[in-house]
This record gives structure tokens, C-alpha cells and sequence, in this order.
């Protein structure tokens, strides 16, 4: 009877033992759940916050109205999963573009867009140094300042199927292009003259910026200007003359001008004067090689310019490439979507998204004013009982309190 009693008195005290550590559990996951509740809404705020502040500089750049504003800042989460970057650098690329002078809603848009696409296609190129070579070529060359959407098949594409079929990347491109954009323009060559002729430097010299500066020389003392003082000294006649007299041969006894009419006012372009040099450059005689080189880019640059000059074949399948590039940037940007860091980027931004819909404006102002009241009635609510403390969790109270009131 007396064995009855102690092994009943032991299960009904494992029963309440039970009970008790239940209700312990319960609350601890209830704890745990509100915690987890309130960190992923704090970052969901701080996530439209950071997205509100890049749209005041945004509303500072642009001339888009409060509607348009609005809008756009909705439509950034879309178009940051379209192009694989995120929300904050959609906004802050329209913003950039902006204050380039594509101010409009559809013009900040598109822009942000494609920089952001150009940058997706090109591994190690950073936005900004897509928007950087986006904006030289463009105004350099006139290309999408009326029409943004020729930005893609007239200079994207065109650079990435070279960085795809030569020795060079995407971002070499842009380094070479930045550096001589607007010099070579200004000496009648074409982007794809820049790109084939700086492809072609590249190669050999492994220096994309380097090749810029020797597009920039060749070019700048083609036309007569000193290429360290960047002053016209008009001594482009008497420059042709000695290139005549050094590349006259049996096929060329008249030499090679600079220009491409009978009057001498017109200039060829860099790279047509090139092409035309490499034609007849094995039938010079090495003084006059040597001579030539030295004029067209002085003694710095005798070695790459001959390098180009014997190798010249680079140059003519650059062009035949990016003459049938188009379609070719959207090609890329399809095989980028398949990747897994696109994918993971895409629901990340699911998120912002969610985050914008949920926390938009006014209602955000309303729901930290809740948060707020929770976290002074946390504070007041573990002030008065001890639950917390009479269970050993009086840390966990506090912290509780301490994170909702730091909430925002």
C-alpha cells in the first residue's frame, strides 16, 4: 500500500513537472516568435528608409512630378529583379542619370535599366563604372542621347560581343573607351574604329587604359595638336607630307596622306589611316618603319603601334563581330538570369518589394508610432510584475523591451 502511495505521489509530481515545462516551452516559443516578428519588421523599415532616403536625392536630381516619383519608386523593385541588382541601386542609378541630364521619368528609368544590365553582363564591372562608360560613349559619339533605347544594340552589345569572342573583357573595353572616347571622335573614327583599334592594343599590351592613351596620342597628333599640351600647333600638312614620304612604295609611290580629298581639309579616321599604313607597312624599310612610328605616336609608343600595324587582322574581325552584334546584349543578360546569384537576388528583392507595399509613406510614420506605444508598455508592464525575473528570464524581458524601443 505504502509502495501505491509514493510511486502515485511520484507521477502526479512528474505530471506537474510536466505541465510546467510545457507551459515553459509555450512561452519561450511565443517569446522567440514575437522576437523574430519584430527583428524582420525592424529591417523591413530599415530597408524603406534606405530606399526613401536614395529617393530624395532622386526627387532632388530629376524633374519627375510627386506622382511620377512615386511611381517610379514602386516600379524600381520590378525592374532591380529584371536586372539582377538591387531596389536602392535602381533608384540611385536614376538619381546618376539624372543629374546627367536624363531628368524624365522614362529617360531615368531606362537608363538605370540598361547601366544596371550593362554592369549584370559584365563580371567585374561595378555600376558606376558602367555608368561612367556608358555616358562617354554616348556623348562622345551621339548614340541614345534622342533615343535611349539604341543604347543597347549601339554600344552594349557592340562591346560585349567582343569582351565574348576576343582576348579582352568588358571592362578593358570601358577603361580603353573612357580614356579616348572624345578624342577619337573628334578625329572622325566611329565607336567600332575605338573598340577594334583599342581591342587590338589590348591584346598585346595587357594595359586597356594604357591603350587608351595611345588612341588619344595618335589621334590628337593626327590633327595636329601637341598631344601634352592638348594645343593646336597646325603642322598637319607638314605631318601628312612626311607620312607620304615614309610609306612611298611600288603599290603607294605617292605615300599615304592624312587626308582623304584632294584639298587636304578632310581628315581619315584613326583607324583608316592605320589600316591603310598596314597595307604596305612589310614593304618599308626598317628606317623608315622606325621613322613612321615615331611620328605617328612618338617614341613611347613605337612598340604597340607597330604591334597593331603587323597584327592589323584583329582590328578588321572586331568590326566584322560587332557588325552583327545586334540582339547580342540580351542574349547575355538571358544567360545571367539563369545564374544562381541572379536567382537568389530576384527573391531577395521579392522581399524589398514586400517591404515597400507593407511599409509606403504615411502608413510607415503610423506603424512606428505603434511600435513605439508597444515599447512603452513593455517597459512599464516588466516594471511592475516579475513574471519574467520569477522564471529566470528577466534578461530576456529587458531585452525585449530594449529592442522594441530601439525598434526604428
Amino acid at each position: 500500500m505504502g509502495d501505491f502511495l509514493i510511486n502515485k505521489s511520484d507521477k502526479s509530481l512528474f505530471q506537474s513537472l510536466s505541465e510546467v515545462a510545457k507551459k515553459f516551452i509555450s512561452e519561450i516559443s511565443i517569446t522567440g516568435v514575437v522576437m523574430k516578428v519584430i527583428a524582420t519588421t525592424r529591417q523591413a523599415i530599415s530597408t524603406v528608409r534606405d530606399l526613401d532616403t536614395a529617393l530624395v536625392n532622386l526627387k532632388k536630381a530629376s524633374k519627375m512630378s510627386a506622382s511620377e516619383l512615386n511611381n517610379f519608386y514602386l516600379s524600381a523593385n520590378d525592374i532591380a529583379k529584371q536586372m539582377g541588382v538591387t531596389t536602392k541601386e535602381i533608384i540611385e542609378q536614376a538619381s546618376a542619370w539624372s543629374r546627367l541630364g536624363f531628368n524624365t521619368s522614362d529617360a531615368a528609368a531606362k537608363m538605370a535599366k540598361y547601366s544596371s544590365m550593362f554592369a549584370t553582363i559584365s563580371p567585374g564591372m561595378d555600376l558606376n563604372s558602367a555608368a561612367d562608360g556608358l555616358v562617354s560613349v554616348m556623348k562622345a559619339f551621339k548614340i541614345g542621347l534622342e533615343d535611349t533605347d539604341e543604347v543597347i544594340d549601339g554600344i552594349m552589345s557592340k562591346i560585349n560581343i567582343i569582351g565574348n569572342t576576343q582576348a579582352v573583357s568588358n571592362s578593358d573595353i570601358v577603361d580603353f573607351l573612357t580614356q579616348s572616347s572624345s578624342t577619337m571622335a573628334e578625329a572622325n573614327n566611329t565607336l567600332e574604329d575605338t573598340i577594334a583599334l583599342g581591342t587590338a592594343m589590348t591584346e598585346i599590351t595587357r594595359d586597356a587604359a594604357g591603350a587608351g592613351q595611345v588612341l588619344k596620342t595618335i589621334s590628337m597628333r593626327m590633327r595636329g595638336y601637341d598631344e601634352e599640351t592638348r594645343e593646336f600647333i597646325g603642322n598637319a600638312k607638314e605631318l601628312s607630307g612626311k607620312i607620304a614620304d615614309l610609306t612611298k612604295t611600288a603599290s603607294a609611290p605617292g605615300g599615304i596622306s592624312l587626308f582623304s580629298d584632294e584639298a587636304n581639309t578632310n581628315y581619315k579616321s584613326t583607324r583608316q589611316l592605320l589600316q591603310e599604313i598596314s597595307e604596305i607597312y612589310d614593304q618599308l624599310t626598317d628606317k623608315n618603319q622606325d621613322e613612321l612610328l615615331e611620328v605617328l605616336g612618338g617614341k613611347q609608343n613605337e612598340q604597340v603601334i607597330a604591334a597593331v600595324l603587323n597584327n592589323f587582322d584583329t582590328v578588321t574581325s572586331s568590326l566584322e563581330s560587332m557588325a552583327n552584334s545586334a540582339g547580342n546584349a540580351e542574349a547575355e543578360m538571358s544567360v545571367a538570369m539563369d545564374s544562381i546569384d541572379y536567382k537568389l537576388n530576384k527573391v531577395k528583392e521579392t522581399g524589398t518589394g514586400i517591404a515597400q507595399n507593407l511599409f509606403a509613406g504615411e502608413e510607415t510614420k503610423s506603424i512606428l508610432d505603434i511600435i513605439s506605444s508597444l515599447g512603452d508598455g513593455l517597459d512599464w508592464l516588466t516594471g511592475k510584475l516579475g513574471l519574467f525575473k520569477s522564471i529566470g528570464l528577466g534578461s530576456l524581458g529587458v531585452g525585449i523591451t530594449s529592442f522594441v524601443k530601439n525598434f526604428a
